[in-house]
């Protein structure tokens, strides 16, 4: 059962080219999206209501949308304002206009009910050119459900094990340890003190040791926006343990988005970076390249957990004290489900 009365990401804004069709698969639904000539990017159903051909394998005539079968040509608002031979164009020559919002970097499509659709109910992000941040990103697309995606992201004691040369290097608190979670508006926040870190490469500058301050909201479908603030020696317990006022001596910022396409596959957006002060080009290069091998490192375990899961649909999985994140998160994706 998909919720479709909610905000997903379908691209990002780099990657609708002027000049170009896009085809994009969101809860089962097909989508061709495209930017009309003042550069506002349009979402339609991708199905000509003539003869049910995909109008991704269309042409586009300036604003409009051409259906390559049999010629039929489409506004941005979806209504058919041709057809080849025909002068009469019955209202029911119309294709479905989505809803949709350009925050960020991120292209935000509404799939549900139009007049429900609230541009306020989309979380703020980072542009990737804010010119206060370095930022890198990309995307990953996985065979599997984008609930077990989440399950990951909500659960981040798989970093002491599934990340223990990249992300979790030295981290066992991350499995050790368990954060504080909250419930916020469609999601949950964490928060959490890592004490006695050891910083590692270019981050040795920081000091022999270091605490560390990670704060993460997840929401539905699954967007992460994490924020990993590193501070002095001692500014965790002078902090009460609670979240820190002071300025960090490096502040990470961690972007990403899951978007279900069908009941097996899922694309992942991600973005990685800092303030542009704490790092220079060469070395955001490394740094995304080791979030990079990490989410690999996510996508090859998740794949699998899929297909075991596939072999054996009933049977159940062994709780434990970890699974507090994905259990509350499952529960609200069940009431958003039964709210429609």
């Amino acid at each position: 059962m998909w919720i479709r009365n909610a905000w997903y990401v379908a691209a990002w804004t780099q990657e609708i080219e002027p000049g170009r069709i896009h085809a994009r698969t969101i809860v089962d639904q097909p989508l061709v999206l495209f930017r009309t000539s003042d550069g506002t990017i349009v979402a339609l159903e991708d199905r000509c209501p003539h003869r049910f051909a995909p109008l991704s394998l269309g042409r586009l005539e300036g604003d409009a949308l051409r259906c390559m079968y049999h010629g039929l040509k489409f506004a941005p608002d979806g209504r058919c304002i041709e057809i080849p031979g025909q002068k009469l164009i019955p209202q029911s020559a119309c294709v479905r206009r989505f809803p949709l919002q350009v925050v960020g970097s991120w292209v935000w499509v509404w799939m549900g009910e139009a007049d429900k659709a609230d541009a306020a109910a989309i979380p703020p992000t980072l542009a990737l050119d804010d010119p206060g941040y370095r930022l890198q990103a990309g995307q990953l697309d996985y065979d599997a459900h984008y609930l077990l995606i989440d399950d990951n992201l909500l659960d981040l004691s798989h970093l002491s094990f599934t990340h223990e040369k990249t992300l979790g290097m030295d981290m066992p608190q991350w499995a050790d340890l368990r954060p504080r979670m909250s419930p916020i508006d469609r999601g949950l926040r964490f928060e959490r003190w890592h004490t006695g870190h050891r910083p590692r490469g270019f981050m040795k500058r920081l000091g022999e040791t270091v605490d560390v301050w990670t704060s993460y909201d997840f929401l539905f479908p699954g967007i992460f926006l994490q924020r990993t603030a590193f501070f002095p020696a001692g500014t965790a317990e002078a902090s009460g343990l609670k979240a820190p006022q002071a300025e960090p001596l490096f502040y990470r910022v961690d972007e990403q988005a899951v978007t279900p396409v069908t009941g097996r596959t899922s694309r992942y957006f991600y973005a990685v970076g800092t303030r542009a002060r704490d790092i220079d080009p060469d070395k955001l290069e490394r740094l995304y390249a080791v979030t990079t091998t990490a989410f690999h490192e996510d996508k090859r375990i998740i794949e699998a957990q899929q297909k075991l899961i596939d072999l054996e649909p009933g049977r159940a999985m062994l709780p434990t004290s970890l699974d507090a994140g994905p259990t509350q998160f499952r529960k609200l994706v069940e009431a958003m489900g039964a709210a429609g």
